[in-house]
C-alpha cells in the first residue's frame, strides 16, 4: 500500500500525499505476504496468551512514547532555531536602522541563508509528520507487530537514509570540523620551530637556534674558568649537532647552555650572580641587590629632575644568575671598590688662545716634572703655540656615565655687518653708522654627556624671540692728498705746526671773541692734518653720531691727543677722520685728520 492512497475508517479519513513526506521514495510498504490473525481459541494455552497480551501493551506503549518524543523534538528544535533567526533579525535591524537603503537587501540575504541551513530541517520535521501519521494508520489497521515494523523500517531510512537526518548533520558537521581541524593544524606547524640539537661531549644539552650560541656559552664559561683566583684547568668541549623541530620557547639561551655545560664538570659548583660589564666577566656574587643599589647611587650624582633625561653606563652592567664554580666567587667589598674607583688614562691637552706653560699645570693638576716626565722638555719656559698637544695624565670613573637630555635655553643670535662706501671721507675711513645689536632665540636640544663633560650636541628646534639688527659700517672712497707734514719740528712737549709746510694762515687768533679759546687756522678743504705733539689719542667724535658736539660749541668731527706731558690738543671742524682708532699712539707729524 503506497502513501498515496486513501486510509478510511468509520469515523476519520487520513489523506497522506507524496508532497507531505521526503521518504515517499520508499515509504513503509506492506509486506507481500500478510500474516493471518491469530486464532485465540486454537491453541487453548492461557497462559502464554496473557503473556502474549502484556508485551503487546509494552511494545503499543514505548512506540506510542517514541513517536510523540520525536515529534515534540524537531518540533522544539524548530521553533528555537526560529526564535533565535528572529532575534538575530531584530539586533541586525536596530543596529541598521537609519540605513533604509542596504536594510532590505541584508534582510533578504540573511532570510536566504536562513532557508538554506534550516530547509533541510524543515524537511525531515514534516517527514516525521508524515511517518508517524503512517505508523499509526498501519498500526490500527494491521496490529501492532506490522506499525512496529513499518517504525523500524522508517526510522531507519529517516535517520540513516540517502537524505537521512544523520546524513544532513554530517553534511554541516564535517565543514566545521574540517576547518576545526585545519587551524589545529596551522596552530601546530606555526608553533614549531627548526633548532639545533646540541650535544657536548656526548651528553645532550638542549635545543638552540644557532651555533653562536653554543661559541658565545663556551667563552662564557671559559671566562669563568680562567677567572683571576681560580685554580681550574681550561677544559675542552667538543659539541655536535643535529637539526630538530621543536616548540616555541623551547630553545636554550646562552646563559642557560653555560649553566648546563657547568654540570658536566667535575667541579664544585655554586648558584650566584656572574657580574659582567659589558662582555667582560668580573667574578661572582652570592647576592646582587647591595651591588645594584651601589651602582644605582653612582647613577644619582648625575640625575636631575629633568623627566627627558637618560642616564645609563657606558657598559652595560648585568647580574646573571645561574650557576658558577666555586672558585670564582668573590668578595663584595673588594669588587665594589673597584667599581666605584677611578683609573688614571691616557689623555692630551690642546693649547689654546692665551695658554702659556704655568696655565697648562694650573688647568691639567700636573706639575712640571710630571708633564717633561710625558713630553720631553716641557718646562716654564717652553714656547706653547695655539693648537699643540700635550700628553698628560688623566683620571676618570671605573664606570663611564653617558648622560642625555633634552635641555631649553636661550641663545645669542650675532649681528650681521654690511659695509657702504662714501665718497665724503677720505680712503681706510671707517665709521659705524647703524649699530648691531645682538638677537635671541629659544633652543631646544639633545646634549650628551660623559662624567658630566658635554661631547655632543644636537638642535631639535630653534625659534627666533628678537631679530638681530644689522650693524653698517661707512667707508670713506675719497683720495687722500700725499703731502709731508712740515718740517719744522720741536722738542719732546712743544707743538709743531699741524699743516703741511707753507700751507694755512691762522685766523682770529686766542680769544678774539667769547667762547673762542682755540687757534682757528686757515687752509683748503681736505688738507692733511698733524699731530702736533706726540700722544695717545683719547677723543674721536664724528659728526654724524657724536653727542658731545651739542655741548662744546658745534665742533664737528673732532680727535683729542692726549701729550706725554699730559696737555691735550683737539683738531676739530675737520672734514674727516684718518684711519686711527682710541688709545692708538701717534708721534708728532703722523696724519690724524683733514681739514674741513
Amino acid at each position: 500500500m503506497s502513501p498515496s492512497e486513501d486510509f478510511s475508517s468509520e469515523n476519520k479519513t487520513e489523506e497522506i500525499t507524496a508532497e507531505e513526506s521526503t521518504v515517499n521514495e520508499g515509504t513503509v510498504e506492506e509486506n507481500a505476504v500478510e500474516e493471518s490473525a491469530v486464532d485465540e481459541n486454537a491453541s487453548g494455552d492461557k497462559k502464554f496468551d496473557i503473556i502474549k497480551l502484556k508485551l503487546k501493551e509494552k511494545g503499543k506503549a514505548a512506540f506510542d512514547f517514541t513517536s510523540k518524543a520525536g515529534e515534540l523534538f524537531f518540533s522544539a528544535l524548530v521553533k528555537l532555531a526560529t526564535l533565535l533567526f528572529h532575534g538575530i533579525l531584530h539586533i541586525i535591524a536596530a543596529i541598521l536602522r537609519g540605513f533604509d537603503r542596504i536594510k532590505k537587501y541584508l534582510v533578504r540575504f540573511f532570510k536566504r541563508i536562513w532557508e538554506i541551513i534550516s530547509s533541510p530541517f524543515i524537511r525531515h520535521y514534516k517527514a516525521f509528520k508524515v511517518g508517524s501519521a503512517e505508523i499509526s494508520r498501519k498500526k490500527r489497521e494491521n496490529g501492532e507487530k506490522t506499525g512496529f515494523r513499518a517504525f523500524a523500517k522508517f526510522f531507519g531510512k529517516a535517520i540513516f537514509g540517502e537524505r537521512g537526518l544523520a546524513v544532513t548533520l554530517f553534511n554541516y558537521a564535517l565543514p566545521v570540523i574540517s576547518c576545526v581541524f585545519l587551524v589545529n593544524i596551522i596552530s601546530y606547524a606555526t608553533s614549531m620551530t627548526y633548532a639545533l640539537k646540541l650535544t657536548v661531549n656526548g651528553n645532550f644539552v638542549g635545543y638552540i637556534t644557532d651555533e653562536t650560541v653554543y661559541t658565545d656559552a663556551e667563552q662564557m664559561l671559559q671566562d669563568i674558568v680562567n677567572y683571576t683566583g681560580a685554580t681550574t684547568d681550561v677544559v675542552t668541549f667538543t659539541p655536535a649537532y643535529e637539526v630538530d623541530m621543536v616548540g616555541y620557547g623551547s630553545t636554550l639561551s646562552t646563559y642557560q647552555v653555560t649553566d648546563r655545560m657547568l654540570q658536566l664538570l667535575d667541579k664544585q659548583i655554586e648558584y650566584g650572580f656572574g657580574v659582567y660589564i659589558g662582555e667582560a666577566y668580573y667574578g661572582t656574587l652570592y647576592e646582587s641587590k647591595r651591588a645594584e643599589s651601589t651602582l644605582e647611587s653612582l647613577l644619582d650624582k648625575y640625575r636631575t629632575d629633568n623627566p627627558k633625561e637618560n642616564v645609563v653606563f657606558e657598559k652595560e652592567i648585568k647580574f646573571v644568575p645561574g650557576l658558577y664554580l666555586a672558585e670564582s666567587f668573590v668578595n663584595e667589598d673588594s669588587l665594589l671598590s673597584l667599581l666605584t674607583s677611578n683609573r688614571t688614562v691616557a689623555a692630551y691637552y690642546t693649547v689654546v688662545e692665551g695658554d702659556s706653560p704655568s696655565t697648562i699645570v694650573s688647568k691639567t693638576g700636573m706639575s712640571y716634572d710630571e708633564l717633561a716626565r710625558l713630553n720631553d722638555g716641557f718646562n716654564e719656559k717652553t714656547k706653547v703655540f695655539v693648537g699643540d698637544k700635550y700628553m698628560i695624565n688623566q683620571d676618570e670613573p671605573f664606570l663611564n656615565v653617558i648622560i642625555t637630555r633634552e635641555e631649553h635655553y636661550n641663545e645669542i643670535i650675532p649681528f650681521d655687518t654690511d659695509y657702504t662706501t662714501t665718497n665724503k671721507r677720505f680712503e681706510g675711513d671707517k665709521w659705524i653708522t647703524t649699530n648691531g645689536v645682538n638677537g635671541e632665540s629659544s633652543v631646544v636640544a639633545n646634549v650628551s654627556y660623559i662624567n658630566g663633560v658635554e661631547v655632543g650636541r644636537s638642535v631639535l628646534s630653534r625659534v627666533t624671540l628678537k631679530s638681530p639688527v644689522t650693524q653698517v659700517i661707512a667707508v670713506g672712497t675719497m683720495e687722500r692728498p700725499t703731502v709731508a707734514a712740515s718740517a719744522s719740528t720741536t722738542e719732546a712737549g712743544k707743538l709743531i705746526w699741524p699743516l703741511p709746510q707753507g700751507v694755512g694762515t691762522i685766523g682770529y687768533g686766542w680769544g678774539e671773541y667769547p667762547g673762542h679759546t682755540g687757534q682757528d687756522i686757515m687752509a683748503p678743504y681736505g688738507t692733511p692734518i698733524f699731530a702736533g705733539d706726540s700722544g695717545v689719542i683719547t677723543e674721536i667724535y664724528y659728526e654724524e653720531n657724536a653727542n658731545y658736539l651739542s655741548c662744546n660749541g658745534g665742533y664737528g668731527n673732532l680727535v683729542v691727543i692726549t701729550h706725554d706731558n699730559g696737555m691735550k690738543t683737539y683738531y676739530a671742524h675737520c672734514s674727516a677722520i684718518a684711519d686711527i682708532y682710541v688709545g692708538q699712539r701717534v708721534t708728532a707729524g703722523e696724519n690724524i685728520a683733514f681739514v674741513g
